[in-house]
Order: C-alpha cells, then sequence, then structure tokens
C-alpha cells in the first residue's frame, strides 16, 4: 500500500453541469460539498451516493473516516457469541471495502472502533499504514473486546522501521489515542521524535508498558497525556511544560518536572499498596496552579486525612471513593476531619462531586440505631472550621441514605456559606439489604419518600436541591 499513488481531489466547475433551480446544494462547488458530507457520519455520506451521478463519488473524498459500529457488535454478543464473531468479520470487510474506495490524499481524522483481536492484526496493520501514508491528523484506534488484554494486537514495526520513507510521514500527526493496542516504552520513544506537532497522547489497557518517560524542552508540544489501565506500569517520568491535563491510573511511581502549564490532574486506581499520600505528593512541584483535580482511591479520610497539597486555584474537585469501607462508620471521624482539611486546602474550590462507589454493602454489621446516633453526636462535630465561601455547586454521587451520608450533607450546607445548587445522585438499592437497622431507622415508611422527605427538609430554600 505504501507505493500506491494517492488520487488528488480534482475539483469540478459548477457552470459544467445544470442544475434544477430548487437544487441550490448542487450548484455548490465540490470542495464544499466535500466538507459538508465529511461533517455526516461515514454510513450517511456514503448513503448521499445515491442522490445523483454527481454525487455517487464525492463522498469518497471526505477527510474524517470514522468506523464506530459498537451499537450493533453489543447486539451480537447478546445474541450471542458466533452472532458477535461473524459481525466482527463483516465490520473489517466493511472497513477494508470503503479503503479501497477512497480517494482522498490527506486525512483529518481516522477513527476505528472495533472490538479485535490480534486475530485480525494484518488488516489492522494496513489500516494504520492507510492513514499514515494520506498524513492523518487524529488516529484513533479503540480495539477493546471487552477479553482479555493477553489478546491485544500490537503496533506495526515494519511500518515504524520504514519512516525514512517519503510516503511514510507521521510529522502531521496531532493526537494519537491507542486503546487495547500494546504499546511499548520504544514506541513512545519513537512518536515523541517523529510527531514534532503531537498534542495528545492517550494509551490505555497496553500490558506491555512498564516505565514512561515523556520529557522534552519547549518544543515538546505535547499537551494531553493519558495512561489508564496499564496494569504493569510501574513508573512515570513527565517533563513537558506545554503539558496542560495528565490523567494516570495505578502508577507507583510518579515524577513530574517543568510542567508549568499544568492545570487538569486526574489519578484514579490508586490501590492499598500504593497509598494516597506518596501519589498526590508528586504533585506538589504544580498544586499551586491546579484547576481541576480528579482523584479515586479507597477510603476518603485517606486523601485529605493531612494537608498534603496546597490548591489555592482549584476550581473543580472530583473525589471517587471506592470500595465498601465507605459503609463504615467508624471511619466517618476521619472522613470528616479530611473535608475539613479539604475545604482549607482548595478555598476557592466552586464546584465539588462526591462519587461512593461500593461493593457490597450486605457484608457490613451496621450496628444499632441508637449506638450510631450516640457516635455521631460524640464525634462528627468535634473538628471544625471557618466558612467555605466559594463552593457553589456540591454533586453526592451514589447516595443511600446513610447516616454517615447525610452527615456530609449537613457539614457541605453549614460550611459552605455560598452553596447555590445540590445535586444528589441516590442509590438506595446498595444499603437498603440490612431491613433491621433500616426498618427501624426509617419506621417502615417508603425509603425514597422518607429520604427525599428528609433531605427537602435539610436543604433551605434558597439552594436548588436536584434529585436523581
Amino acid at each position: 500500500m505504501a507505493g500506491k499513488r494517492v488520487a488528488k481531489f480534482q475539483t469540478k466547475k459548477c457552470a459544467e453541469i445544470v442544475y434544477g433551480d430548487d437544487d441550490r446544494i448542487s450548484r455548490l462547488p465540490d470542495d464544499i460539498l466535500v466538507n459538508i458530507l465529511s461533517l455526516l457520519s461515514l454510513k450517511e455520506a456514503v448513503c448521499t451516493s445515491v442522490l445523483s451521478s454527481r454525487w455517487q463519488n464525492l463522498w469518497k473524498h471526505i477527510y474524517r473516516l470514522n468506523f464506530d459500529p459498537h451499537v450493533s457488535l453489543q447486539k451480537g454478543t447478546q445474541q450471542g457469541f458466533e452472532s458477535c464473531k461473524e459481525k466482527r468479520k463483516k465490520c473489517v470487510k466493511w472497513v477494508n471495502s470503503v479503503l479501497r474506495k477512497h480517494k482522498a490524499a490527506i486525512l483529518k481524522d481516522f477513527i476505528i472502533r472495533l472490538r479485535l483481536s490480534r486475530k485480525f492484526q494484518k488488516d489492522i496493520n494496513r489500516w494504520i499504514e492507510f492513514a499514515i501514508v494520506r498524513h492523518v491528523q487524529r488516529l484513533e484506534l479503540d480495539l477493546t473486546t471487552g477479553d482479555s488484554s493477553r489478546f491485544n494486537c500490537s503496533l506495526p514495526q515494519e511500518l515504524l522501521s520504514k519512516n525514512t520513507s517519503s510516503e511514510i510521514d507521521f510529522k502531521p500527526l496531532k493526537v494519537l489515542c491507542l486503546k487495547s493496542v500494546d504499546v511499548t516504552e520504544e514506541d513512545i520513544k519513537f512518536f515523541q521524535s517523529k510527531c514534532p506537532m503531537l498534542e495528545e497522547l492517550v494509551v490505555d489497557r497496553s500490558l506491555k508498558l512498564l516505565n514512561v518517560e515523556v520529557c522534552g524542552g519547549p518544543s515538546l508540544v505535547l499537551k494531553h497525556l493519558e495512561l489508564t489501565r496499564c496494569y504493569n506500569l510501574k513508573s512515570v517520568k513527565v517533563s513537558a511544560p506545554n503539558l496542560t491535563s495528565l490523567t494516570l491510573q495505578k502508577v507507583e511511581c510518579l515524577l513530574l518536572e517543568n510542567v508549568p502549564r499544568l492545570v487538569e490532574v486526574s489519578v484514579c486506581g490508586v490501590d492499598s499498596e500504593v497509598s494516597a499520600k506518596d501519589v498526590l505528593s508528586a504533585f506538589a512541584c504544580c498544586d499551586f496552579q491546579l484547576e481541576i483535580l480528579t482523584l479515586e482511591m479507597k477510603g476518603f479520610e485517606e486523601i485529605f486525612s493531612s494537608t498534603i497539597l496546597q490548591l489555592p486555584k482549584l476550581k473543580k474537585l472530583v473525589v471517587f471513593v471506592t470500595g465498601d469501607e465507605s459503609f463504615n462508620f467508624g471511619n466517618t471521624y476521619a472522613s470528616y476531619m479530611g473535608l475539613t482539611n479539604l475545604m482549607k486546602a482548595a478555598p476557592n474550590l466552586q464546584e465539588f462531586v462526591l462519587n461512593m462507589q461500593y461493593w457490597d454493602a450486605s457484608k457490613h454489621n451496621f450496628g444499632g440505631y441508637d449506638y450510631i446516633q450516640s457516635f455521631a453526636n460524640r464525634h462528627l462535630k468535634v473538628h471544625s472550621f471557618s466558612h467555605h465561601h466559594h463552593l457553589k455547586v456540591f454533586k453526592f454521587c451514589g447516595y443511600c441514605g446513610a447516616w454517615n451520608q447525610f452527615a456530609v450533607l449537613e457539614y457541605m450546607i453549614e460550611k459552605c456559606v455560598a452553596l447555590e445548587k445540590v445535586l444528589i445522585e441516590t442509590c438506595y438499592d446498595k444499603l437498603y439489604s440490612c431491613a433491621s437497622l433500616f426498618d427501624k431507622l426509617y419506621r417502615y415508611e417508603p425509603k425514597q419518600y422518607f429520604e427525599e422527605k428528609r433531605l427537602k427538609e435539610l436543604v433551605p430554600q434558597q439552594i436548588e436541591l436536584v434529585i436523581l
């Protein structure tokens, strides 16, 4: 395919063809019609070929190719493995057919979202080469199958070794997104050196990625870096003066240097083997500049148990609390201290999203209602601080009516004097397996009605309450 010449698009003159007075669209030049078709989905663009002989070949010159039949593949999965297998083969044939007919010399976007394993490696290699030969600017391969990542495809090394060829030019590439594609440290170094315009790099579900270094001077234009579900990833070192957004998941060692423009950070999947304190300490070099921070960790109290960071410019905070300990009322005092430290560390915070994710509430012993109330009265109001004057929106996801969750709401409403909106995303079914406790707590009233009534009584009228 590398030796195949790519046809250049020849614009037709409108005067050569006569159209009816009401057909104003067909009077437009071909290049404008191609721009319009490029904004449609691929299937919609192909369907225009039946309009007239003038339109028959226009779609072949669109500069955006997006192959995304995930919906039909999901239906095939429900119908059975063989059905899904046949649909995958049909999708591969569909891609190959379109590429054989396509004639554009330049591609802006080339996106493949197909659930394919290494069985289709040869096809994938041809697709990547097709895009690179056409000087693609955005290359996205999402081959997530839902199966083990052991069957991931890899990047075609023979193509990467052809970089001296005049037709194989990676320089125009600005966005590279690889999901369920095995990427190595050498591959990342290659793209750093051969793609001087690369602004966004996303790698997801690559088991071969162990140690990553993304380092460079002012010439490194990378703005967004995302490394997620690379479960064997050990260390990440980043020195990128133009980086504005960083997303990491399950990394043991993180070193940041020279990131003066970094304003958005997401750290997900931190487990018990790596403490939150160790991870957050890596951002000490840029905490004063962060504006958006997303954290996913096992215990909320660990995240802000001490003032690890100072976040004077932070505007939005999203915290995912995972694990069953979210139900453990014994941790509430530490969690409450964590909230206090958070409010102190981020005095200009405007939006706070707290998302509780549970595994199995039925495993926990919540004790008697009277004991819980006694514990709350003794410990909940001990640790206090002055009011927060900038938080306007508080969203609580995974709310199921537990007393300690209600106490968090009380705390936020009392302390955040500028609060304008409270959003509650309920999740009652996670906790109501503890019938003996909640029958007494709710006095046999319908749980949803009771909880909504309690929330409406808690939230002042001047604050908008939205229960989802």
